[in-house]
């Protein structure tokens, strides 16, 4: 039996899918809304985590407003994809009542 190390990439991958799939289930169970947030911030630290040598580079060559456009994207696009996973959960909860 051998023993694989698990590179970044699959990890992050990992934990990308958790955050996302538990905004889901925080919708299917009824939780309050501020778990939309969680997942949001979970989703873009992620995102941050991984491209943060770029976010570094760039401010060392003073792009600081691309790069604030950049994040403030990805926190969007964070909050889209759990507010719509928290959504499809909801709905599949209120479709089962």
């Amino acid at each position: 039996m051998s023993i694989r190390a698990l590179r970044f990439d699959r990890i992050a991958e990992m934990l990308e899918f958790l955050a996302i799939f538990g905004a889901a289930i925080g919708g299917f169970a009824g939780m309050p809304p501020w778990v939309i947030a969680a997942s949001a911030i979970a989703l873009a630290s992620l995102s941050y985590a991984e491209n943060y040598k770029l976010y570094r580079r760039g401010q060392e060559l003073g792009l600081t407003d691309v790069l604030e456009s950049t994040v403030s994207r990805s926190a969007f696009n964070a909050a889209m994809a759990a507010g719509g996973a928290y959504g499809v959960g909801w709905l599949l909860l209120i479709g089962q009542v």
